[in-house]
């Protein structure tokens, strides 16, 4: 097993996530409610943070790297180096930081990914700060697959459980069967325009739209 960044540093990076922005939260005097929503957002980042090092610690794995920035007002082209954790024995892809080289040891972005028996994705954990702020992350996402024949759904919740996106396609031709943004999503199939709700009880079979238990990740029993 390979370590390429060392656990002392690692566990370094964890302590300042959540102290400074801890400390970054309590300077601005936020509002009880702000200051709520940046201590679970923050708090989910660390509990993807603990099951990344976990499958590092229960997986043998190689690594990918790069540097990558972003331009406009952050002009800094070298703003993150990006690492992609694989299991070497499946050649499945565990999960992806982006460590912020401006802030000392801070993540920037991170994804973890849980898979079915049958190696497809069944779960995706996610949370991306701004380069610009590092209070909380600007995005974080709960991403819940269903597979049934040829449909691949998807729905989408931030860490709070709010649904955000609904998608259905199918695997074979890659069309898009339908997809909901935030606003548009129906709250039952009733609500779905007649012609097209068979094929949306086809792709939901599950038709509970929550996240729970998945807004804390570390419940996931893929993981």
């Amino acid at each position: 097993m390979q370590l390429t960044i060392p656990f002392k540093v690692m566990l370094i990076a964890l302590l300042l996530i959540t102290t400074n922005s801890s400390l970054m939260a309590a300077n601005e005097t936020l509002p009880a409610g702000i200051l709520k929503h940046h201590q679970q957002w923050n708090g989910f980042v660390d509990k993807l943070y603990q099951l990344h090092r976990k499958n590092l610690n229960n997986h043998d794995y190689y690594t990918f790297e790069r540097v990558g920035g972003y331009g406009g007002t952050t002009r800094n082209f070298e703003f993150y180096r990006e690492v992609k954790y694989f299991d070497r024995k499946s050649r499945q892809l565990m999960s992806i930081i982006k460590w912020d080289n401006t802030y000392p040891f801070g993540i920037h972005m991170i994804d973890l990914f849980a898979y079915d028996k049958q190696g497809r994705v069944k779960r995706e954990y996610s949370a991306t700060y701004l380069p610009s702020r590092h209070t909380s992350p600007s995005e974080t996402l709960i991403t819940l697959h269903y597979y049934k024949g040829d449909l691949h759904s998807l729905r989408e919740f931030d860490a709070s459980n709010i649904l955000l996106y609904e998608q259905c396609i199918e695997m074979n031709s890659s069309n898009t069967v339908f997809s909901f943004h935030y606003e548009d999503i129906p709250m039952s199939v009733s609500e779905v325009e007649k012609d097209m709700q068979n094929a949306y009880r086809a792709c939901f079979p599950e038709t509970n739209k929550t996240a729970e238990p998945y807004t804390d990740p570390l419940k996931d029993p893929l993981l």
